[in-house]
């Protein structure tokens, strides 16, 4: 049902950069559509649905790909592409990505609190903490030589220890 919702969000994504700063934004939304189709898939249903996790993924998505187009900014404003680091500078852009995952953090936080998970959950999200916080210990405005680590093995740490903490919360509930 919601499949060529997020596809079409996923491929307008790509042209975003041509007319909006907040194009990691757009990716964001399109990816928070994925935990909605799984709830859906399994239930049938949006009853229930824990909308903020959806939130959290949007912010999530939105603080790494603003991390990652720090590669990609000075192209961006040469071209005339618009993005968060082309727009406020790497630095600038990084304080957005902080303040994303902080906010991504949180409301994992309420979904947990929302969903009555129970300490497996949590003991996630000590996991996803830490690996949101070295995300942003190993890379800065100046240094992007390691984003590859950042980008991609925090974000697999963090997807993979959110999934099998929640599994583990409700089937021991």
């Amino acid at each position: 049902m919601l499949a060529p919702l997020a596809l079409s969000l996923t491929l307008f994504y790509s042209l975003t950069k041509r007319f909006t700063s907040w194009c990691h934004i757009i990716l964001g939304i399109a990816l928070s559509l994925s935990p909605l189709g799984g709830w859906v898939a399994v239930t049938g249903s949006l009853v229930d649905y824990p909308i903020v996790l959806s939130l959290g993924v949007m912010f999530w998505v939105a603080g790494f790909d603003t991390i990652y187009a720090c590669l990609d900014a000075d192209f961006d404003r040469e071209s005339g592409l618009y993005s968060l680091p082309s727009r406020f500078g790497r630095r600038g852009a990084f304080r957005l990505a902080v303040f994303f995952h902080v906010l991504a953090f949180l409301l994992f936080m309420a979904t947990g609190v929302q969903s009555q998970l129970n300490y497996f959950y949590y003991i996630g999200l000590v996991v996803t903490a830490a690996a949101l916080f070295y995300q942003h210990l190993i890379v800065n405005p100046k240094d992007l030589s390691r984003i590859q680590a950042s980008f991609f093995s925090m974000n697999g740490t963090i997807s993979l220890t959110i999934f099998f903490a929640t599994w583990l919360s409700l089937a021991t509930m």
